[in-house]
């Protein structure tokens, strides 16, 4: 949409004066903070041909304008000039990924952690499935006193547990009979691997450990798969479009129900990048208050882990945004 150069300094100017005061801009105000040496009749006429070409709506009860879902994606796509990112909140994000960290779980967890305290937005996540994860090793250590951890690496994850041996086995002959049948399981996903599987190669492993062993891998394949995660959820409450009774309840409803939030977050970090979605951008209508910026990592052709910062449509883009790049930036290098 082509707009002269005093129209798009308005639009810029009721954007961020929203997203500031959560209160509709007025003429009045505008013509006082723009600068633009024109009186506030001007600058009325001006937000009244941004309001007739839908980038302004006029609240019933209010004189001033707020910016509409088109206004938002023009600002964002346009007129928004990036901003830096927050030098702690950088250097945060920067120690988290330049560690070589293997096990994804523990990623998911930190990355909405360094998002949820970052900003008034709500963060979400979802990590590889479980399932779709391809076994790489499986290993017993010695941890004395006649326990032994199992481990069970894959290449999304880490996870382990602590056992007792049996009478008669040593570590080392445990873990010399599962070496033996990482070798024959290797590269095949956790959803493959049945009880008929490990019966037929496992041949070494008997009695109690060998039911451990099942017990093991069924509560690895029993985490929850694609399951979102959230974090920041007071800061997003504490925004001012909750104030209202009706309001705040919806949105409590959509965070504890979550699937409504999960889809969203699919539907937005469908390929790999960062990206924003403002009001019925969404196809749900539990989330067209509301706007998204999403990113999905890759890995192998495959979008492997998605986070999103969730807001109300006046949320700080820019600084969202400014975050949400970091952090794909880091997370690819991390997880690649």
């Amino acid at each position: 949409m082509e707009l002269d150069r005093r129209k798009r300094q308005v639009l810029r100017a009721i954007v961020e004066d929203y997203v500031a005061s959560a209160e509709p801009i007025g003429s009045r105000t505008l013509a006082r903070t723009l600068g633009l040496g024109v009186s506030s009749a001007t600058i009325r006429n001006e937000m009244a041909d941004l309001e007739a070409l839908g980038l302004l709506d006029k609240p019933h009860t209010s004189a001033g304008r707020v910016p509409s879902d088109r206004g938002y994606r023009l600002y964002v796509d346009e007129l928004m000039e990036p901003r830096p990112m927050d030098e702690e909140a950088f250097r945060r994000m920067r120690l988290l990924y330049l560690r070589q960290v293997r096990e994804m779980d523990y990623l998911v967890a930190q990355t909405l952690k360094l998002l949820s305290a970052a900003g008034d937005f709500l963060a979400v996540g979802i990590g590889p499935g479980v399932r779709q994860a391809r076994l790489r090793r499986l290993d017993a250590l010695e941890a004395g006193d006649g326990q032994v951890a199992m481990v069970l690496v894959t290449d999304h994850f880490v996870q382990h547990r602590l056992l007792e041996l049996p009478d008669g086995m040593d570590a080392s002959g445990l873990q010399r009979s599962l070496l033996a049948l990482s070798r024959e399981l290797q590269g095949v996903s956790l959803e493959r691997i049945t009880r008929t599987t490990l019966e037929a190669v496992a041949r070494e492993i008997k009695g109690r450990m060998h039911d451990e062993l099942l017990s093991f891998l069924h509560d690895c394949l029993a985490a929850s798969e694609e399951q979102i995660r959230i974090a920041g959820t007071s800061h997003f409450l504490a925004q001012p479009e909750f104030r209202e009774p009706g309001r705040i309840r919806e949105a409590v409803q959509l965070i504890e129900q979550s699937g409504a939030l999960q889809e969203l977050l699919l539907e937005a970090s469908g390929q790999a990048g960062v990206r924003v979605r403002i009001g019925e951008e969404t196809s749900l209508p539990e989330t067209r208050e509301l706007s998204i910026v999403a990113l999905g990592i890759e890995r192998q052709g495959e979008v492997v882990a998605r986070f999103g910062l969730i807001g109300p449509k006046r949320m700080d883009y820019a600084r969202a945004l400014a975050l949400a790049e970091e952090v794909f930036r880091g997370l690819e290098q991390a997880i690649n």
